[in-house]
């Protein structure tokens, strides 16, 4: 039992500054480099209607072209008649 006890330790040791590395601090410092350097385009395509976060630029648009994907139906021109 001795073994497994010796054994063991190491292995939580090890899989705590992990989590915490990959799971705390990677995103962490991440975030932060991201909000120095390009402080612009951090937050994303954020849509502000009377100071107010009402959704993305990129999300729901209405693709015309047919080189484009289609987005997901939304409130932006979507009738579910034919379904």
């Amino acid at each position: 039992m001795f073994e497994f006890a010796k054994e063991l330790r190491p292995a939580v040791i090890l899989f705590l500054a992990f989590t915490l590395l990959t799971g705390l601090a990677y995103p962490l410092f991440m975030t932060g480099l991201i909000q120095t350097t390009m402080p612009a385009k951090a937050e994303g395509s954020l849509l502000i209607v009377d100071g107010r976060i009402v959704g993305s630029e990129l999300i729901g648009q209405n693709f015309s072209s047919p080189g484009y994907f289609q987005g997901r139906p939304s409130a932006a021109g979507y009738a579910a008649d034919g379904s």
